[in-house]
């Protein structure tokens, strides 16, 4: 995960010009992935209640199809979500390493 406050990865100096339009870039990055993270989550409960549905009209059983498939989509929804925190976590780290190993350098 790229930083908004470091211009150049470098270490160079950018035109002004060129360093916003890394940050846009950025940005959208970053944005998109949060929307992502929306449809990681609301997809597998959706998606389980659907189908949960659609099994208990056809079987004749009730809410059970509906319920149970609603408990492994939040489930799997939460899996979801642990792995890009996973993720978050691992690039923060990654990056902190990156800036205590160049503020050792420049020591």
């Amino acid at each position: 995960m790229e930083s908004l406050d470091n211009p150049d990865p470098n270490g160079g100096s950018e035109p002004s010009e060129k360093r916003e339009a890394r940050q846009l870039q950025v940005l959208w990055r970053e944005a998109l992935r949060a929307m992502s993270l929306g449809w990681d989550l609301a997809i597998p409960i959706f998606g389980g209640v659907l189908l949960g549905n659609m099994l208990d009209r056809w079987l004749g059983t009730g809410h059970i199809f509906t319920l149970g498939l609603l408990m492994l989509g939040v489930m799997t929804a939460y899996y979801n979500l642990g792995r890009v925190i996973q993720r978050l976590r691992k690039a923060d780290r990654a990056r902190d390493n990156q800036r205590k190993k160049e503020k050792e350098e420049h020591e």
